[in-house]
């Protein structure tokens, strides 16, 4: 999940592109990506996208006939407009952002900050939208893990309480974040 420089490399390496864009997705990995475009032997550009949703929304802009860094400058662009969470199970007790939370509950997490926890699927996965929603966005995104749970209520309730939201619901199948979400 947090690939070393020498693994980035590699995969750059391998690539028969001439030129290539990193978004490594995690917080942890941009700092790899980096020294990694220092190391390859093509031109790499970073765009420092700190989660799997951050990083879809960035491809949606990529255009084939526009260098690297026009793209990477239109996925930044696009990154300004655009917030991430997810939702997992917590691995242990602890207290995040003032959130206490006990292991084996549901853990809320947006743009990074811990902001619900809780026995309820549902009321955690409606906090952290409520918390990405703060300002008004057109799209909705929702990416079920590989062990999802049960949509059914929570987009009920999102209908309900965002009636002009356009709402994309897509298997990710990712393992440890059942849940992940993008607004923009």
């Amino acid at each position: 999940m947090n690939p070393a420089t020498a693994d980035v490399v590699a995969a750059i390496d391998q690539t028969d592109a001439v030129e290539v864009i990193v978004l490594p997705n995690n917080s942890n990995v941009i700092l790899s990506a980096e020294q990694a475009a220092q190391l390859a032997a093509k031109p790499v550009t970073v765009v420092p996208t700190e989660s799997i949703p951050a990083g879809l929304a960035a491809m949606v802009s990529f255009l084939p006939e526009r260098s690297a860094q026009e793209n990477a400058t239109e996925m930044s662009d696009v990154l300004e407009g655009v917030v991430s969470g997810e939702v997992t199970i917590a691995s242990r007790d602890v207290e995040l952002d003032g959130i206490a939370v006990r292991k084996g509950a549901w853990l809320g997490l947006a743009e990074g900050a811990a902001v619900a926890g809780g026995d309820d699927f549902e009321d955690v996965a409606a906090d952290v939208t409520d918390r990405l929603l703060a300002e008004p966005r057109m799209v909705l995104t929702l990416l079920t893990g590989d062990e999802p749970p049960d949509l059914t209520g929570l987009l009920e309730r999102i209908r309900g309480r965002y009636p002009d939201l356009e709402l994309d619901v897509q298997a990710g199948g990712q393992p440890h974040y059942p849940l992940l979400l993008s607004a923009e």
